[in-house]
């Protein structure tokens, strides 16, 4: 018997679309590629629309995403933000528009990777989608443990000191940074690197 997919990217490959996964994944994601599709000049109130749009072709593409490298999952989510924008402005250029010089400035600075733009996507990306996958996993570990995690591997205290503060062991407090990252690891798989 095959072993399920642990990661939420592995689970949505063979997800059928009712599956409470795409929910999480529309929970994660909706809110970063809106915030993001907000800033596109011109968009304006079709912003909504156009994620919901994103959203639509990664839940069609996504058993053929094939992660090529780091990072590979965010680059091509932002190619596809990207594409459904231009084919969005090429529906409107028919249209009087405002900002559709500016809208392709912002794209091109947004496609390039080396560009600042782009390295804002992807800092922006990790991090919405780090702290959306603690939210996740927080609740299966007991307050203690988070707290030793949180403030061990994210606040970067001492282990010694977290351990005297919150009257564990050292051990207990590595093992907790292990546990929770092990666990964060799984459930973000080729989500985040």
């Amino acid at each position: 018997m095959k072993p399920t997919p642990v990661s939420l990217l592995d689970r949505l490959r063979i997800a059928p679309p009712d599956d409470p996964d795409w929910a999480r994944f529309q929970e994660i994601y909706l809110p970063l590629i809106e915030r993001w599709l907000a800033q596109v000049p011109g968009l304006r109130d079709e912003a909504h629309d156009l994620a919901q749009e994103v959203l639509l072709v990664v839940f069609r593409e996504i058993p053929r995403f094939e992660r090529q490298r780091e990072g590979s999952f965010r680059s091509w989510l932002r190619q596809v933000t990207l594409n459904r924008v231009r084919t969005d402005r090429r529906r409107r250029l028919n249209r009087p528009g405002v900002g559709l010089d500016a809208t392709e400035a912002f794209l091109d600075r947004l496609a390039e990777p080396s560009r600042e733009l782009a390295r804002e996507w992807d800092l922006e990306h990790d991090r919405h989608v780090f702290g959306k996958l603690q939210a996740i996993v927080q609740p299966r570990f007991a307050p203690a443990t988070w707290e030793a995690f949180r403030r061990f591997a994210l606040d970067g205290l001492p282990a010694a000191r977290v351990a005297e503060e919150l009257g564990m062991t050292v051990n207990a407090v590595l093992l907790a940074k292990s546990r929770i990252l092990k666990r964060l690891r799984d459930e973000a798989g080729d989500l985040i690197d």
